[in-house]
């Protein structure tokens, strides 16, 4: 009996390494042998150790050890890459695909914190496929997809090694990735994975471009149900991609600006705006792929605020900050001790609405509007509460820019209310509070995905002016005799324009390439560092591209904050634009001679805030100001004639006021003379 224990114990103890040695021997990097464990429980490989799955890892040909893979605090040359990809558990069966999973496996040199619970942590693989005029395939599309965190090593090893699982959705052919593969050799490209550190606020993008190619099955998962695994990596091949640095973390150079035109379609105060971002390819790839850069296909969160309030004194902003965040206790809540409203109009009554802001198109509603008198098509939305409050300190609002910075540092540090709740964008989590339910008319709110085509004609911006869409009428209503440019409409602006020098020899470089007039002469210099001839092989070392993806509404308007205990009233300016968050280039196309090719962009998430300007006033022209000084001097005298002939002796009076300056100055005169002649 003892000896049956015995040997049952050994046979037990041996089927145990057998099922143990299955489990773990599913991977390896580079070309080698690569199995699946067979476990049929969902989700049960997730959670596996991350060092454990490597021990029976072969990388590169060569047997995993972490003796193989140091520390490298300096980072001077290591980032984050993919030591592995695993496929589990694939059948062509549909049936047999809940356990279907890819699971990736980063080497952490730096040891960086990587968040293990942000939605920020992301992989970019190919979607779309097709061939080129050789018959290779080759990918016309990439897509981001989820990464989950599963495990990562602890002790001596701590945050050296991490493992994820990549998160599987229909994409836009309406297939998932395990539908979209051929079943006899799975081909999975990687251009680039996002990964979040603790502490940031945009995940980080590293190049780790491979095709990662299986074939076989995973024991149970082939054809025959009953055979062993054959399961293997066949191939891992370099993948091409573009690299940019959108926001400078590398070379300093922050490539985001912005422009804004004088007027608008939509009428006064508004004005249109360009989102752009430039940079730098190099000229071996447009050599090998094609000059022309057709096709930039882009994704971001698009928001726009509720309006900024700016106001020109600091005791005036200290006195606001204590109802920034709270309601309005009703139409007639006086609590503030101010009112706001549009400096062109006036308020709806004397001492109501103290906490209004009625700077727009409608009143509180019907009732007051009959109540008192308000003209609907004067005044605007109610102002509910401050949620954007800014002072312009000693400085002129009209002369005053709320900056890009400060609205940033402004919006990440709010948290006096949540009655929309919160907006959470990736890693971002803001108060909803600050931005509007809608955004311009025929764009999206939130998450925008969209590939841009210079052949497109509908890709291409229209910038219409304020003169397209009104008449003289109006504008004399709206600007009289201002001099102000309102008929600044351009045509037909290309989303992706290759820069050339001769762009910056133009009269007006800002307007003609559509950026901020601040950020021209660094464009410039970009410009020329990016296009010399360094290698010295005769040609430029990069071209330089502006890419225009957006278009939005910009509005701003002066308003009156009115102190309500005294009357005392001080300027100020209502402002709202459209924020863009996560904005990533996630592929080009380039056109050589009819042949289309597209590449996978390695872009970190950047966010892209736009600054506040003054709003555009027209200002009078001299000759105007002459004309009404001459109109009232004509007035004048027609005034002492009218009185001198109705009422002599009030003509009389006006005569001899009129008069007093110039009878002062023949006294002064004569005074002078007589002392001139005492000294003779």
């Amino acid at each position: 009996m003892k000896k049956f224990i015995h040997k049952f114990t050994y046979i037990f103890a041996a089927l145990c390494v057998v099922v143990i040695f299955i489990i773990f021997s599913f991977v390896g990097g580079g070309i080698g042998s690569v199995y699946a464990a067979t476990s049929t429980t969902v989700n049960s490989f997730d959670k596996t150790e991350v060092l454990d799955d490597l021990q029976t890892a072969t990388i590169d040909g060569k047997k995993f050890s972490p003796v193989n893979y140091p520390f490298d605090s300096t980072g001077a040359f290591k980032h984050p890459e993919i030591l592995t990809v695993v496929e589990y558990c694939y059948s062509y069966r549909p049936a047999q695909r809940d356990n279907y999973a890819l699971y990736v496996y980063f080497y952490n040199p730096q040891a960086l914190d990587i968040s293990t619970t942000s939605k920020a942590n992301k992989i970019t693989m190919g979607v779309e496929y097709g061939t080129d005029k050789d018959g290779n395939i080759k990918v016309n599309d990439y897509e981001k997809f989820d990464l989950q965190f599963c495990s990562k090593s602890d002790g001596d090893y701590q945050n050296l090694f991490y493992k994820f699982k990549v998160i599987d959705h229909v994409s836009a052919d309406g297939k998932t990735i395990a539908q979209r593969v051929n079943s006899n050799e799975r081909r999975y490209d990687i251009s680039e994975v996002e990964l979040l550190t603790y502490g940031d606020t945009n995940a980080t993008a590293y190049g780790v471009g491979g095709t990662y190619k299986f074939k076989g099955y995973a024991a149970g998962y082939g054809a025959d149900l009953d055979g062993e695994s054959t399961l293997e990596m066949t191939a891992v091949d370099d993948l091409e991609t573009i690299t940019l640095d959108l926001a400078g973390v590398k070379d300093g150079i922050d490539k985001r600006t912005y422009w804004r035109s004088n007027s608008s379609s939509l009428g006064k105060h508004h004005q249109n705006q360009i989102n752009s971002v430039f940079f730098a390819i190099d000229t071996n790839i447009l050599e090998k792929f094609g000059y022309t850069l057709q096709k930039i296909k882009a994704e971001w969160w698009e928001y726009k605020t509720v309006p900024a309030i700016v106001v020109n004194n600091d005791k005036i902003k200290n006195d606001l900050d204590e109802f920034v965040g709270k309601l309005i206790d009703g139409f007639f809540d006086k609590s503030w001790g101010y009112s706001i409203y549009s400096h062109e109009k006036k308020a709806i009554g004397s001492g109501v609405a103290a906490g209004t802001a009625h700077y727009y198109t409608n009143c509180w509603n019907v009732e007051q509007v009959k109540a008192f008198g308000c003209d609907i098509n004067y005044y605007s939305d109610y102002l509910r509460a401050l949620f954007l409050l800014f002072s312009s300190g000693d400085m002129s609002p009209d002369e005053y820019i709320l900056s890009a910075a400060i609205m940033q540092n402004y919006c990440e540090a709010y948290d006096k209310s949540y009655f929309a709740g919160h907006l959470q964008i990736n890693e971002h989590d803001f108060s909803a509070d600050l931005f509007a339910d809608e955004v311009d008319e025929g764009r999206v709110r939130g998450y925008n995905c969209r590939e841009f085509d210079i052949t497109n004609p509908d890709d291409l911006w229209q910038i219409n002016s304020y003169d397209s869409s009104h008449n003289w009428w109006q504008k004399f209503k709206d600007y009289g005799f201002g001099t102000i440019t309102t008929n600044d409409d351009y045509k037909d602006i290309l989303p992706i324009q290759q820069l050339k020098v001769e762009d910056f020899s133009v009269s007006n470089v800002a307007d003609h390439l559509k950026v901020n007039s601040d950020d021209v002469s660094k464009l410039k210099d970009y410009y020329n560092a990016s296009v010399k001839d360094n290698n010295n092989d005769g040609k430029p070392d990069n071209a330089v591209f502006l890419f225009r993806y957006a278009q939005t509404d910009y509005y701003s308007v002066d308003i009156i904050v009115k102190e309500l205990s005294n009357g005392n009233t001080t300027l100020g300016e209502a402002r709202q634009g459209t924020q863009f968050f996560d904005f990533d280039i996630l592929t080009m196309t380039f056109n050589k001679q009819g042949t289309l090719t597209t590449l996978g962009v390695v872009s970190s998430p950047v966010d892209h805030w736009s600054a506040y300007t003054p709003s555009i006033e027209p200002k009078s022209p001299d000759w105007w100001k002459w004309l009404k000084g001459l109109i009232s001097f004509i007035f004048i005298i027609l005034l002492i004639v009218v009185f001198g002939v109705l009422i002599p002796p009030v003509g009389s009076f006006l005569v001899w006021v009129i008069s007093l300056p110039i009878q002062g100055l023949i006294w002064l005169f004569n005074q002078i003379g007589k002392l001139f002649k005492k000294k003779e």
